[in-house]
């Protein structure tokens, strides 16, 4: 009786594991590519929000609004293919290293030019100073004579 019980045990067990609890496809689906925009752009305004609140509010931006109106679509649609998308493990953490990657390289990118205009910023002020002391130099020799 024991093996019976622990056989029709391990039975259920097996059947209720085995049967997944598929998310169906959207009735509004939302391109893989779109919505991989949609989670970057997201990032963008979740680091703006944390860096820099007062931007978003000074311009009168809520990051849901603007995602809706840009990709014309509406909380719905949204929850329910990134549900959709979530219940794909592999292909939503493709995504979020897609979104990661892009978010670096637009790092890289602007860390070189912030870089660039650092060092061109840092030329002019030492340009400016040895133009001074040249300055001050051929007024103390003009003094020194007179």
């Amino acid at each position: 009786m024991k093996k019976i019980i622990l056989l029709l045990s391990i039975l259920i067990f097996i059947s209720a594991c085995s049967n997944k609890n598929e998310i169906q496809k959207p009735a509004k689906p939302i391109d893989k590519a779109v919505m991989e925009n949609i989670l970057y752009d997201l990032a963008l305004l979740q680091a703006l929000k944390s860096y820099s609140p007062e931007k978003l509010t000074k311009n009168n931006i809520d990051s849901k609004t603007y995602i809706y109106q840009k990709y014309k679509i509406d909380s719905v649609q949204f929850l329910e293919n990134n549900k959709y998308f979530a219940s794909d493990i592999e292909t939503y953490k493709l995504m979020f290293e897609n979104v990661s990657n892009r978010l670096q390289k637009e790092k890289s990118q602007i860390d070189t030019i912030l870089n660039k205009e650092s060092k061109i910023k840092a030329k002019k002020i030492r340009d400016s100073i040895i133009k001074s002391s040249k300055n001050s130099k051929k007024e103390s020799k003009i003094i020194a004579r007179g």
